[in-house]
């Protein structure tokens, strides 16, 4: 390397070299290449770095960025101030890498002379990283316990309603609720389902099966029911029905938040 300057008899000499790299449009910034006090290139054989990763936009230095050296040989993981290092290095031509979580990361060359010290400065940029949404599911405790869920998971022949799209349908009678079903109609208060059985007063078609709380109810008049009483409901339609539950007419299955009085 050539003296910049020759001070006197006692004064020593110091060199200075901007050393450049760049790879992708990067220049490694404020590199400073140093002879320690006494040194010749020469004598050394070695090299040393020293280096800050900053936020291209705040300027501040970035902890716990990862800068790696060549091809994974050398790795250093900066400090609070964004400060790395490393020593004893043999002179030549190295990868630079740097990454950073949420940072877009960055490759430099860098020739390193023999004997020198190197100060870097290397700018990084935030990069936005696009993260799918967290999808939440709010269920029902009670119908968890019940076995709700897994029924409806497991792709059972019905008709699932919980809470939330029992109010949002926000009946005046509980019967409300089944007006709307295929191959449910609403008499009286009362369900029918199967049209091979004929009613009295005319009327074709049977009663599906009524389990209140997973214990079979006699109740007949659904009205007797208060819909803000409902967690949740369970419609099958000619049979279908998992286990006890199946019956050839149907099977309405229903679990309360208040226990109802069993008719």
């Amino acid at each position: 390397m050539k003296p910049m300057n020759v001070l006197g008899s006692s004064d020593r000499f110091r060199s200075r070299c901007v050393v450049a790299a760049a790879t992708s449009g990067f220049l490694l910034a404020a590199a400073a290449a140093v002879v320690p006090d006494g040194l010749s290139a020469m004598q050394t054989g070695e090299a040393v770095i020293r280096g800050t990763v900053v936020d291209t936009d705040t300027g501040r230095g970035i902890d716990g960025a990862t800068v790696v050296l060549g091809e994974r040989v050398r790795q250093a993981v900066t400090d609070s101030r964004g400060r790395f290092g490393f020593e004893r290095l043999r002179p030549g031509r190295y990868m630079v890498a740097v990454e950073r979580v949420s940072y877009e990361p960055r490759t430099d060359t860098l020739d390193v002379p023999d004997g020198v010290a190197l100060e870097l400065t290397l700018r990084i940029s935030r990069t936005p990283i696009a993260l799918p949404g967290i999808n939440v599911t709010v269920r029902s405790l009670l119908l968890e316990a019940r076995g709700f869920y897994e029924r409806e998971r497991q792709g059972f022949r019905g008709v699932f309603m919980d809470r939330v799209a029992i109010e949002d349908a926000d009946p005046i009678y509980v019967a409300d609720l089944f007006r709307n079903i295929p191959g449910v109609a609403v008499v009286d208060g009362r369900l029918v389902m199967s049209q091979s059985v004929t009613l009295r007063g005319g009327g074709r078609g049977c009663e599906p099966s009524l389990w209140l709380d997973g214990i079979r109810s006699g109740l007949r008049n659904y009205d007797y029911i208060r819909p803000d009483h409902l967690e949740g409901v369970e419609v099958y339609t000619g049979g279908g029905a998992p286990g006890k539950y199946n019956d050839l007419c149907g099977t309405i299955v229903i679990w309360t938040r208040v226990p109802v009085r069993r008719r």
